[in-house]
């Protein structure tokens, strides 16, 4: 690639990772903030220096986490760029990201209960639509297992009430999926979407706040749930409960009744991964760890067969909040 600039190489790097199937956003955006640091402080193309590197890097400002992300990212970059005859240096990528897991909040049976009726009892307003569309939202995050962003991404093609499922498009491992709800959750959306939208468009978002073509923030979800809560009586801290926590209890729910129909776990735990997305068992695993804990008859007949699946593990990346 002769005369390649640094920005020739981000935009070949990006097309090839997306190209491959490889949701690249996130280092798509730092590869481009690390292109516009070369050219602020007057780095030369042709190579990737140490000075560049840890001049964009190690800011005082940034915190450890994002660090790793960026080095990450930078090192794919210099990888491609040594490909193309660039010299460039090699981040060490070692920076230690310290974590502190909070354990999930599940919300009891009773704290559903009371949830779900200040959700439903909320006035109407002609401020706001929240009163029609916050009982179906949370029903669905609560009822399918949702992460938060994939029931505010899902448009009208996405749900499909004569066969009773909804379409994860763009989820959070980058795969999509299918999956069947409720007869009575079915209903509900079917209800709904006549009501919210009576001159629908195939690119409408299911929940929006303003206008159909707009889905609602994700921060403007967390506030309403902090309302309703206080509304509730639930106390609310660091930790729990939050949105998510609708998902953590629809993978206890479904584990409770397993166990307490007899089924093998060792059966059914593939099909809760599959179901709620998760790239691998590690995630459900820690449901049914999760589950053992709050629910000691869980644990005895989960020993019995998928003892082995039961270690004490921190919760993985992908289900914090």
């Amino acid at each position: 690639m002769p005369d390649t600039t640094l920005r020739d190489l981000v935009a070949d790097l990006v097309a090839g990772r997306h190209a491959g199937g490889y949701r690249f956003n996130i280092q798509e955006r730092v590869l481009r903030q690390f292109t516009e640091h070369c050219r602020r402080e007057g780095h030369p193309d042709g190579s990737i220096t140490k000075e560049a590197v840890e001049g964009f890097l190690y800011g005082p400002h940034l915190r450890s986490s994002t660090t790793r992300r960026n080095e990450l990212a930078l090192r794919q970059l210099v990888e491609h760029a040594q490909g193309v005859g660039w010299h460039a240096y090699i981040p060490a990528a070692t920076t230690r990201v310290h974590v502190r897991h909070q354990p999930p909040y599940v919300l009891t049976d009773d704290e559903v209960r009371r949830l779900f009726a200040a959700i439903d009892t909320q006035p109407m307003s002609s401020f706001t639509n929240k009163a029609m569309v916050d009982p179906v939202l949370f029903r669905v995050l609560h009822g399918a297992g949702l992460r938060v962003s994939e029931a505010l991404n899902l448009t009208l093609p996405d749900v499909d009430t004569d066969g009773g499922t909804l379409k994860i498009r763009d989820s959070k491992n980058g795969a999509r999926r299918t999956i069947p709800i409720s007869v009575r959750l079915t209903a509900t959306l079917d209800r709904y979407m006549a009501a919210a939208h009576p001159a629908p468009e195939p690119g409408d978002h299911v929940f929006y706040s303003r206008a159909p073509g707009r889905p609602i923030n994700q921060s403007t979800v967390y506030l309403r749930f902090r309302g309703y809560l206080a509304d509730a009586g639930i106390p609310h801290f660091v930790g729990g409960p939050h949105p998510h926590s609708l998902r953590h209890g629809f993978a206890v729910t479904n584990l409770r009744r397993w166990a307490k129909d007899g089924a093998d776990l060792a059966v059914m735990l593939p099909y809760l991964a599959c179901y709620m997305g998760h790239a691998d068992l590690r995630g459900t695993q820690y449901y049914l760890r999760l589950t053992a804990d709050a629910y000691p008859d869980v644990m005895a007949k989960a020993q019995l067969r998928f003892g082995y699946v039961i270690p004490v593990i921190s919760a993985p990346p992908e289900e914090q909040p």
